[in-house]
């Protein structure tokens, strides 16, 4: 058996958590992970059992030369036929399995690898070591677990190329086998990412088995992929290396940290590989899957079913694409609001999300909107307003949430990589508050605005608590602020520099330090006795760490302050 991620994590063997004698016990909790967590496999049940892009990799390791000679001949030559050719190659491998016919039914037999009630408890994942295939939703099903028992959280994963009309039907099944097992007075749902579609369209549909529902980083605008897809000149497409890098660390669970080293890569190769492996993936088969136009922003969707798909060869599909866009993506408020109206109750936790592929004159997010991440409306990107009267901003500036579905019930959580939380133990401690009772302890629960924690991952080497550790938003009128530096790795040593403020009132108290894995060092921020109105500011903490070679990095944090306590 492989060994589980815990033992990645923690280094030490994963027990699931014995079901508590309270009465967490008798409710049940189901997750809906995203896309990732959904895992495909080929073959499923036989000897060649594998998941979908096993071949891609060592395809990857192989053909790595040949892709460096190719880009240092195209740089030098100023031609790329080569490089596109061998992108594409590259796109075959790594999601050749997931075509689809225009009709929208798969090439490939393909299989969840949790398919039923049964399989999918905690319990049952942690006997079958199928922690790797459900990320995410392991890691919120542990976090629940402990307090409800690892036998009434369950994780439904799903064939997501199939749509969210059809896959909200399985959740209603599958909803009615969580029932029946486990004969829970209560049922709460945790949607995150594609999930959040799903339990979306499943509300839509008449679901109102749930007691209360919390969406993590929805994708309820869409993403801007097609549409920086949709730009004829390649100039105006760009990959953004250093967002690869950090969902590479996510995904693979290094604590490397591939930056700097990526960083050596021509941005002219990588952008002509980026744009020739996503153009093969949509054109080559995925073109002809619903789930993928699930994801579509609606200002798109027409342009983009007229350009790219024929009303007579793809009929199937744009039923189904069109069931998702005009029954359920544009009226997503309505179909919260009435959930609210029915006595659920309905929370949403954002998320700052990491821009991977942008069209240039968009600005957007290639994988979720910037403008649109939470499923609210949102400030445009770069523009900063400061709070007034009423008014509720996340502390980048970026999303507005006075204008969000829900602002009262918004928590945005920092430094996250779209929708991959799982880092983070104050976010997963606050969304298994809401699942089981609705009152978050674990964030000061301020009405008069959110709460912000920010995210650690061993990959990013340290993070910065400051005060309560939940809020980067400080009052210069209350005098210093206690703070700590902390080692996220889990088994590498760091050597923190320098720490320094730059455009707040506050200076920094002296800190420097080796910390061991875990540890963590203080810091105190002291009032300049500057007087200003609210503003931005960062603290940059600059530190030595060995991924694998030693190289110095320098972690920003925003940091927001204003001239007093909100009354």
């Amino acid at each position: 058996m492989k060994p589980d991620i815990l033992r990645i994590f923690r280094g030490k063997k994963h027990v699931p958590p014995a079901a508590p004698a309270k009465p967490g016990a008798e409710q049940a909790v189901v997750i809906v992970p995203g896309v990732i967590e959904s895992m495909l496999l080929l073959d499923k049940g036989t000897p060649h059992e594998r998941r979908f892009y096993a071949e891609a990799f060592p395809l990857v390791r192989r053909r790595l030369g040949g892709l460096i000679a190719v880009a240092v001949q195209a740089l030098a030559l100023g031609d790329c036929t080569r490089l596109s050719a061998l992108g594409q190659a590259l796109c075959v491998a790594t999601v050749g399995a997931l075509f689809m016919r225009p009709d929208a039914t798969s090439v490939n037999a393909l299989r969840t690898m949790i398919e039923t009630a049964e399989e999918s408890t905690y319990e049952a994942i942690c006997a079958a070591g199928k922690w790797n295939g459900v990320g995410y939703g392991a890691r919120m099903a542990m976090e629940v677990a402990q307090r409800a028992g690892g036998d009434h959280v369950f994780v439904f994963c799903y064939d997501w190329r199939r749509g969210s009309v059809e896959i909200a039907e399985d959740l209603r099944r599958f909803i009615g086998d969580v029932k029946a097992r486990t004969g829970c007075k209560e049922l709460s749902l945790c949607g995150c990412s594609y999930g959040c579609q799903v339990i979306a369209q499943y509300l839509y549909s008449g679901g109102k088995d749930a007691a209360r529902i919390v969406f993590n980083a929805p994708a309820w605008r869409g993403t801007a992929l097609f549409k920086a897809l949709q730009q004829t000149e390649k100039q105006k497409f760009t990959f953004n290396l250093p967002a690869a890098a950090r969902v590479l660390t996510r995904f693979t669970m290094w604590e490397m940290d591939p930056e700097p080293y990526m960083k050596l890569i021509p941005q002219a190769v990588v952008d002509e590989v980026a744009f020739a492996i996503v153009r093969r993936a949509l054109e080559g088969g995925l073109l002809y899957c619903p789930g993928l136009w699930c994801c579509c922003s609606t200002d798109d969707y027409e342009d983009l079913k007229r350009t790219l798909l024929d009303p007579e060869k793809n009929a199937a599909l744009i039923e189904k694409t069109d069931a998702a866009q005009y029954g359920v993506m544009r009226h997503i408020p309505e179909i919260l609001r009435q959930a609210q109206n029915d006595g659920i109750g309905v929370w949403c936790v954002m998320n700052d999300g990491t821009p991977l592929l942008a069209g240039r004159e968009t600005e957007a997010d290639g994988v979720i909107e910037v403008a649109g991440a939470s499923g609210g409306l949102a400030l445009p990107e770069g523009h900063t307003a400061l709070p007034g009267p009423g008014r509720r901003v996340s502390p980048s500036g970026r999303y507005d949430l006075t204008n969000a579905l829900l602002p009262d019930r918004t928590w945005v959580v920092r430094g996250q990589v779209h929708g991959q939380s799982w880092w983070d133990d104050a976010s997963r401690g606050l969304i298994a508050d809401l699942l089981l009772t609705g009152c978050p302890a674990t964030v000061d629960d301020d009405p008069r605005r959110p709460q912000f924690t920010e995210t650690r991952c061993p990959a990013d080497g340290i993070s910065l608590l400051l005060g309560r550790g939940a809020d980067f938003i400080l009052h210069p009128a209350e005098g210093e602020v206690r703070g700590r530096v902390q080692n996220d790795s889990q088994r590498l040593r760091v050597m923190v520099l320098s720490v320094t403020a730059e455009g707040l009132p506050y200076r920094v108290s002296a800190a420097r330090g080796l910390l061991r894995p875990g540890e963590a060092l203080p810091v105190t921020l002291y009032p300049t006795g500057e007087t200003r109105g609210p503003a931005f500011g960062t603290v940059a903490v600059r530190f030595l760490k060995r991924d694998p070679l030693p190289m110095v990095h320098t972690r920003v944090f925003r940091v927001r302050t204003e001239p007093e306590t909100n009354g």
